[in-house]
């Protein structure tokens, strides 16, 4: 069963990393329903994307594995 999730997902502040983190998504046909992307006020360096996604907890877990793969991200967080 699909429902909300909410993923805050953080990297560097590189070229195309958010469209890298986009396609991964629709890769798995994840329903991207808000996107809120910043850079770190500590570190312009880093920065911070929110995602809140309509899928299932497996699909999510899946992508959540891919994301981690990528060379700039950091770490991966689920709120909820």
């Amino acid at each position: 069963m699909k429902n909300d999730f909410t993923l805050e997902v953080y990297s560097e502040n590189a070229f195309s990393v958010l469209n890298r983190m986009i396609n991964i998504f629709n890769r798995r046909r994840i329903r991207i329903r808000s996107l809120l992307a910043t850079e770190l006020e500590a570190d312009y360096k880093h920065g911070m994307a929110s995602f809140k996604l309509h899928t299932t907890a497996e699909q999510l877990e899946r992508a959540m594995h891919q994301l981690e793969k990528l060379i700039e991200v950091e770490r991966v967080v689920r709120i909820n």
